[in-house]
């Protein structure tokens, strides 16, 4: 039987959001324990050293300014795009949509001069998403973000650096020098860019800074290369290719692109490619205390390749990070999300699940249960116990609604746990049936726990348990069946064990 895991979510900003987070959370593993099951309540990753360079190594963690946040890849986020990683809740993949932001380009290969390549586990060639290449043929550097596994990083102050290795044009077969900038987004496309500076202002400003050369591979119709007519740079999507050979010199710009393409394509070193953009997501935190250690990277601003390579760090690891280890990818997974932490962290996890390198591959959705933003309304006592106030944020209204705790949700969970102390502390009678009174209630109460609605069975749970401690005479079969009920519901202590809680459990 597999075990399940109730993994709650935090709103850094919203700590009675965060409390009905974690009061439901403990609801939905006793119901299933209480059903029979292996469950347990997760509201912080363990602090698994290994899951951190798991996920490094299978994605991008990058760190500046005290945080970590990861890059999914491109395959997570193709799988999520397109909606290929199992059927999450419909309301929350719509909301996921819209944060999406598709650019159409191709990805071009640049293939490792032999002597670029560092070590034997390194690929052929560098892969660069390219958007507009009616340029192409006079490209003279690619740029890598500085913790791409061909960077060399960047030093203190450091926002460009020569790798020292080069990679081969594929169209021309150019010698390019593979750059590190800390502009470079990682999680656009690949995390490579195609510099032409001669075509692109960015790119201009960039090799002025550095000393690239400025070429061009498109000029104004006619351009015979006079002095007096030189192109100004940046020459953008506009004229005609200029000095790039027979089969495309003198075509508009546009149809100079298809004829790249297709030679390039020959080559078999491009495809087109729409990438889905996300962001990066906070996943950690450098602090002082608590978490995990690891090797950091100072150049490379990301986790250390070894022990030697780096220098040790105290990373304070983000709840969904526990979607890395093996036990929770394994289990049968249920989240409670703020539906403040939709957008973010449930995204994060949802694309963390989607990494196609992290074993076991998870391919069905978790049951994921929204939760919607809770305060306390003036007038409410802020000494309110904690089991009195984590009860009222659990049956006060569904799940997904807002609430605004007010004196009148405070009293009726006061008086319900003070009846329940009274009720539990009733001998009962032993060799009595459950009564008929007792059997259509908790069917009742059953029925709406099952389905979540915990407004609605704390208030048949109310009637029920004025109704008991109303009675003359308490039997075993009663009381038990009522302490099943009010344990799932409302997490209360009872006079027997868990045990006997699930078999009065399963005969109501």
């Amino acid at each position: 039987m597999r075990s399940t895991i109730v993994l709650v979510l935090r709103d850094p900003e919203s700590p009675e959001s965060n409390l009905r987070s974690e009061a439901l959370g403990s609801y939905l593993r006793r119901l299933r324990v209480i059903e029979g099951k292996s469950a347990t309540v997760a509201t912080d990753a363990t602090g698994s050293r290994q899951a951190v360079t798991l996920l490094a190594e299978a994605a991008t963690l990058i760190g500046d300014g005290g945080e970590v946040r990861y890059v999914p890849t491109r395959a997570a986020r193709d799988r999520v795009a397109g909606d290929g990683d199992g059927a999450w809740l419909q309301s929350m993949v719509s909301r996921h949509r819209k944060l999406v932001r598709r650019s159409v380009g191709a990805i071009f290969e640049f293939p490792l001069e032999a002597e670029a390549r560092a070590g034997g586990d390194e690929p052929a060639s560098l892969r660069t998403f390219v958007t507009d290449w009616t340029g192409l043929p006079s490209s003279c550097a690619v740029a890598v973000h500085p913790g791409h596994p061909l960077s060399t990083g960047l030093g203190p102050g450091e926002h460009a650096s020569f790798t020292g290795r080069f990679c081969r044009h594929p169209l021309t077969g150019d010698l390019l020098p593979i750059w590190v900038g800390d502009w470079v987004k990682p999680e656009f496309g690949t995390g490579a860019v195609l510099l032409n500076p001669g075509h692109n202002l960015p790119d201009l400003e960039f090799s002025r800074k550095v000393g690239l050369p400025v070429r061009f591979s498109l000029a104004p119709k006619g351009h015979d290369g006079a002095p007096v007519d030189w192109v100004k740079p940046p020459y953008i999507k506009s004229g005609h290719a200029y000095r790039v050979g027979p089969a495309a010199e003198g075509l508009p710009f546009d149809e100079a692109k298809t004829v790249y393409f297709a030679a390039v394509a020959e080559r078999g070193l491009v495809e087109e490619y729409t990438d889905s953009g996300m962001g990066t997501f906070r996943v950690a935190s450098v602090g002082s205390d608590g978490g995990v250690e690891v090797p950091w990277d100072q150049r490379r601003r990301t986790v250390a390749r070894d022990d030697a390579s780096g220098e040790p760090v105290r990373l304070c690891l983000s709840p969904v990070l526990s979607v890395v280890e093996e036990h929770v990818r394994s289990a049968e997974l249920t989240v409670v999300t703020p539906s403040t932490r939709v957008e973010d962290d449930l995204l994060a996890l949802r694309l963390l699940l989607a990494e196609p390198d992290i074993a076991p591959v998870v391919k069905t959705a978790p049951e994921v249960v929204v939760v919607g933003n809770a305060q306390l309304a003036k007038g409410t006592d802020p000494a309110t116990s904690e089991e009195v106030l984590r009860l009222a944020l659990l049956v006060s209204a569904a799940p997904l609604d807002m609430l605004s705790v007010k004196p009148q949700h405070i009293e009726p969970c006061e008086r319900f746990l003070a009846v329940h102390a009274t009720v539990s502390a009733r001998e009962p009678a032993d060799g009595q049936e459950r009564s008929g009174e007792v059997s259509k209630a908790a069917g009742q109460i059953k029925g709406l726990l099952g389905r979540q609605d915990l407004k609605q069975a704390f208030t048949q749970m109310y009637r029920l348990q004025k109704t008991l401690a109303k009675a003359e005479g308490l039997g075993e079969a009663d009381a038990v069946c009522y302490a099943a009920l009010a344990h799932v519901l409302a997490g209360v202590e009872t006079p027997f064990d868990q045990a006997a809680l699930n078999s009065a459990w399963e005969s109501i």
